[in-house]
């Protein structure tokens, strides 16, 4: 179990109108995520996707793992920004059990070895 990997899954592509929908939703306002010449002159090619939005796409791929039962918690760093359009790669692995009967898994979400979301999660398998 300790070391398992779980299978690779692309996430969504975000593209505009998907990060339009999660900042009205959110209440986002991070001017990064909505004002393409603003991120331009940040040094981006475009707006950058929402971390958070990128975190619910992992926990919905953590989820859909068959052997998931339910998640516990999760908690992620951002660690490299993510410009609109990229498409980025779930990958995941179990890393320890945990006290509650529960499993450590390890995400990171990136392009090949360059991480964007590293996540740990506490999950109970079915």
């Amino acid at each position: 179990m300790i070391g398992t990997r779980l299978p690779a899954v692309d996430l969504p592509v975000a593209d505009h109108a998907t990060i339009a929908a999660y900042l009205a939703a959110s209440g986002d306002d991070n001017p990064l995520h909505r004002l393409p010449d603003l991120a331009q002159a940040a040094g981006y090619s475009d707006i950058l996707v929402p971390g958070m939005l990128i975190m619910g796409q992992m926990a919905e791929a953590l989820q859909a793992w068959p052997t998931c039962a339910a998640i516990d918690w999760i908690l992620c760093r951002f660690v490299d920004p993510v410009v609109v359009g990229t498409a980025l790669r779930c990958e995941g692995r179990i890393l320890a059990a945990d006290p509650s009967g529960g499993v450590v898994v390890r995400l990171t979400a990136g392009v090949g070895r360059r991480y964007s979301v590293v996540c740990e999660a506490v999950i109970h398998l079915a």
